[in-house]
């Protein structure tokens, strides 16, 4: 439900901030000043609704500060921001609203009546031009492919206002948001707001003014507004879990961090349940502080007890860990997608090696697979060199996928490398890998991917690597899990949903690999893998056979879905290489490696260090 007001209840130059409006910038001033007239304030709190989809298409909006959440069913479109416009392509359409639009945040916007808006339009040729170009970017949705190179119009940057709330008594809300504004480049591209600012320049209590919209709430949300005038960044500090204050740095926040102690039992945050009671959208996440070599054995309590949908690890308070932090909430984090493939997924290790080389930190990673089993060796902190070692102890040297059995269910029986899995990661838990890390598989029973974020990493990057017929599936709650290629063997999409910045995605998929050279020219030959003669080439295996059936649907996807997640692709030079070639490590990681680093180089100097 939306709150109107009057130009009067706020103040604001209308004038001055169309001007300001990308496609206005052009207009001359007389003629902003007629449209000033025309526009009403809208008044929304964080959770309120500006339009859904199928709604009648009757304004057009600006947004004079604030963010705006705008989806299509459970499907994230993007955010909208300050001094952008919202609601400009349904109108031009005359359609009904194609997507959903709710409140972030406290925010307040111009609307105008699409009759006046269009008449506007008509009689104004440089803002329907710019207007134009803006309908024809987003319907492009700013993910076009670019391989090797970082996108133009990186959307994902994130540029506005944070809050960092204590959990409990015993941590600093004010340090944490300090160590961040020096990480965010400082003063005055970022600002750090505490009560104590507020009163210094209201008077004593002033921090504490409820949210109620009398005059001193509109005066301190109108000059909380206008320091986004000033600051690329707004980090507010609360000072307890419980005050008006921290329920206000909430109701301010693009983004709440909570702050707790990892080895501590969750507590109850007041604030929070009282956001969530007024229907809470923004983004809570979790930063435990957790000393090296410590446990962190109520994660998912505090994730349960927080709402918060991602947690982070900081070592009080290790440089690097804040600089992490700072990097993914800010959206410049980095985060690697693998995908399965067999043995070429070797070459990974191969662009972890160059990653390495050009100190690119990696942030968040996660995969498919053989991806899944290479990205959990990077969560835990294995180099490339160890990667190699580990790699061929388990599928060169030792083969732990031939406990052949007979093939009731599936080739193998899958528990010796099952062990192996386990005396690689230990009793690893995912939650608990200061890395973010995820994995994906299928589910046999519904026909959907399964995300896998937190329980014993060896069992669900076992089950991710599951191949329906090499290996059995897993059972699950009753259902059947396999592995994740069958549905998703390139997830970036899970990482996209993560917002933490730029997706790396490495590709080992390969159409056309099983081919029978010379055979069945004439017409069907239903026998020519039983009497194969093809001199230049192997004939498939069952084992091959069955990974290309069970991943064919989820790589013929890859080109329309997967890519376009992705800022930087790579497309592994794995021609020639059969699924199964397990001897071919050193080729592989060789091959990744100088792919990597010939198209990572030239774009090193875009990438966050």
């Amino acid at each position: 439900m939306t709150a109107t007001f009057s130009p009067q209840a706020f103040s604001c130059d209308v004038a001055h901030t169309l001007s300001l409006v990308s496609i206005f910038s052009k207009v001359a001033p007389d003629i902003l000043a007629d449209l000033a007239r025309h526009a009403q304030m809208i008044q929304l709190s964080t959770g309120d609704a500006l339009f859904d989809h199928g709604d009648d298409a009757d304004s057009f909006y600006i947004v004079v500060y604030g963010r705006l959440r705008v989806t299509l069913k459970d499907t994230l479109l993007g955010y909208v921001g300050r001094y952008q416009p919202l609601g400009e392509m349904d109108i031009i359409t005359g359609e009904k609203r194609y997507a959903s639009a709710y409140a972030v945040r406290d925010s307040l916007l111009l609307r105008f009546q699409a009759p006046i808006f269009l008449t506007f339009i008509h009689a104004n040729a440089d803002a329907l031009l710019d207007l134009t170009r803006l309908v024809i970017q987003r319907s492009r949705h700013l993910y076009q492919k670019h391989q090797g190179n970082v996108k133009a119009g990186h959307a994902r940057q994130f540029k506005g206002t944070l809050a960092v709330i204590p959990a409990t008594s015993g941590v600093s809300a004010t340090q944490l948001a300090e160590a961040l504004v020096d990480h965010l480049q400082g003063w005055p591209h970022t600002r750090l707001v505490t009560s104590a600012h507020v009163d210094s320049l209201f008077g004593a209590g002033f921090a504490q003014t409820p949210l109620d919209d009398s005059p001193n709430d509109l005066r301190l949300r109108a000059w909380l507004a206008s320091l986004e005038e000033h600051h690329e960044y707004i980090i507010y500090a609360g000072d307890n879990d419980r005050d008006l204050w921290s329920l206000r740095c909430l109701h301010q926040a693009d983004r709440v961090l909570i702050l707790a102690e990892a080895n501590r039992t969750p507590e109850h945050v007041p604030v929070v349940d009282a956001l969530h009671k007024s229907g809470l959208i923004v983004p809570i996440e979790l930063v435990l502080l957790r000393s090296e070599g410590d446990p962190s054995p109520y994660t998912l309590a505090w994730r349960e007890e927080t709402r918060a949908r991602a947690h982070y690890f900081v070592h009080p308070w290790a440089t690097h860990d804040i600089s992490a932090l700072a990097r993914q909430i800010s959206g410049r984090g980095i985060g690697l997608v693998l995908g399965g493939g067999g043995a070429r997924g070797f070459a990974h290790i191969g662009l972890m090696r160059a990653l390495e080389q050009l100190q690119i930190p990696i942030d968040i990673v996660g995969g498919t697979s053989m991806g899944a089993f290479i990205a959990a060796l990077v969560a835990c902190g294995f180099d490339s060199v160890e990667m190699t070692h580990i790699a061929h102890e388990t599928f060169v040297a030792r083969n732990y996928l031939n406990d052949y059995t007979v093939p009731k269910v599936s080739l193998i029986r899958g528990e010796r490398f099952h062990k192996r899995l386990m005396s690689i990661f230990g009793q690893r838990r995912i939650e608990e890998l200061r890395r973010t890390f995820y994995c994906v598989s299928t589910n046999l029973t519904t026909g959907r991917p399964m995300i896998h974020d937190h329980g014993t990493l060896a069992t669900w990057v076992g089950t991710s690597m599951s191949v329906p017929g090499v290996a059995p599936p897993i059972a699950w709650h009753e259902d059947l899990l396999c592995d994740g290629g069958v549905v998703n063997n390139l997830p970036t999409d899970v990482m996209r949903n993560l917002e933490r910045g730029i997706i790396i995605a490495s590709n080992v998929s390969m159409n056309g690999d099983i081919r029978a050279p010379g055979l069945g020219t004439e017409e069907p030959d239903q026998t020519a893998l039983f009497h194969w003669k093809a001199l230049q080439r192997r004939a498939p295996s069952l084992s091959e056979i069955l990974m290309r059936t069970a991943t064919l649907a989820s790589d013929q996807t890859i080109q329309s879905s997967s890519i376009s997640n992705a800022d930087v692709y790579l497309r592994m030079p794995i021609e020639q290489i059969g699924m199964f070639d397990w001897h071919r490590l050193d080729e592989l990681v060789e091959r990744g490696y100088e792919y990597g680093l010939k198209l990572l180089t030239p774009i090193r100097h875009t990438l966050p260090a």
